[in-house]
């Protein structure tokens, strides 16, 4: 077996079907064994980004990230743990299960914080910080591992970075406070979710140590992942806007639409702008500010072709099944994913 042959996806213009079928494929073609493929790939990524993304625990700023052709990407968009739907949190652990993508990136506020939210609480209404980073530690943890993935990329969310602006105003002394092992401040949100440079996590902050606005990550030179900051009142507008502003084809969460917008020009060549949606419970009483929002349930899927990253969104609806139950639905390379019910 040669260990230097390529990884090149088939031709075709269809990429929701290469998306599965490229190491099956490429398999049969060559005689080879589907999981030795996946470990090719595997292998690649890892030698490409040997001294650069793989190589970091934290990140501060927009971390290059090199994929070679056949790399398959799961984007998941704002989770709001622990105000998540677990219904379609179900879904999305059923759905990479069968994806199995070599790469995950969580877009930004995977944990919602609200412990530490300055929005008014009703009474009633509990809060417990270290409960809501168990549970988002317990959810990544089941991801990395029911998928499979060589790595994960956690960008931070403005719903993470509380933990930073908590203890800034007006505890900017225990901010300062610094952890005797690793010499970094002792509350920083990495250190709070017990994550080592033995996982397989990078987390992604801004310039300034925050999250939310500054930090993200840029794809084969071609597409950046940031959580998001220009907010615009129609799906596929706050991306667009990022990517005018920037020159640059971007990828988002943050708002909580699912949309995209491409555009070609005569100075940035294409410009593609994606916003992925949420996976929030869009009734939990964390969500108390949502007040009849256009919100959209959705995830991204990606593969790596011709050097590029081709981006599939698949909005997560509401449908009724035969008994008149409502359920979450969505449809991926030919599987209908459907969860038990509300």
């Amino acid at each position: 077996m040669n260990t230097k042959t390529s990884i090149h996806s088939a031709s075709g213009s269809n990429v929701n079907r290469r998306l599965s079928q490229i190491a099956r494929k490429l398999a049969k073609s060559r005689n080879l064994d589907t999981d030795l493929v996946r470990e090719q790939i595997f292998d690649a990524i890892k030698r490409i980004n040997a001294q650069t993304a793989l190589g970091y625990l934290t990140y501060n700023g927009v971390l290059d990230l090199n994929l070679p052709d056949g790399t398959k990407v799961a984007i998941i968009p704002d989770w709001h743990i622990p105000a998540h739907d677990r219904q379609v949190a179900w879904m999305v652990k059923e759905w990479l299960s069968d994806f199995k993508p070599h790469v995950i990136i969580l877009i930004g506020d995977a944990a919602d914080m609200f412990g530490l939210s300055r929005w008014p609480k009703a009474p009633r209404v509990v809060a417990n910080v270290q409960v809501e980073l168990d549970e988002t530690r317990r959810i990544v943890d089941e991801v990395i591992e029911i998928s499979g993935c060589l790595h994960l990329f956690y960008i931070m969310g403005n719903h993470e970075d509380r933990n930073r602006r908590t203890q800034i105003d007006p505890n900017a002394s225990v901010a300062g406070l610094l952890d005797p092992n690793t010499h970094e401040p002792i509350l920083n949100f990495h250190q709070l979710m017990g994550y080592t440079r033995q996982d397989p996590v990078t987390i992604i902050y801004g310039p300034l140590e925050e999250g939310g606005f500054g930090g993200g990550i840029l794809v084969n030179d071609d597409f950046k992942f940031i959580h998001g900051l220009k907010v615009r009142s129609k799906p596929g507008q706050s991306p667009y806007a990022e990517s005018l502003s920037q020159g640059q084809s971007v990828g988002h969460g943050h708002t909580h639409r699912l949309g995209k917008r491409v555009r070609k020009s005569t100075r940035f060549d294409v410009l593609r702008a994606y916003e992925f949606g949420h996976l929030a419970d869009e009734t939990h009483a964390y969500m108390g500010y949502a007040v009849n929002p256009n919100w959209t349930h959705g995830l991204g899927a990606g593969l790596v072709h011709g050097g590029k990253l081709h981006i599939q969104l698949m909005p997560l609806l509401k449908v009724k099944d035969e008994r008149k139950v409502t359920r979450s639905a969505f449809s991926f390379n030919g599987k209908f994913y459907l969860s038990t019910g509300y």
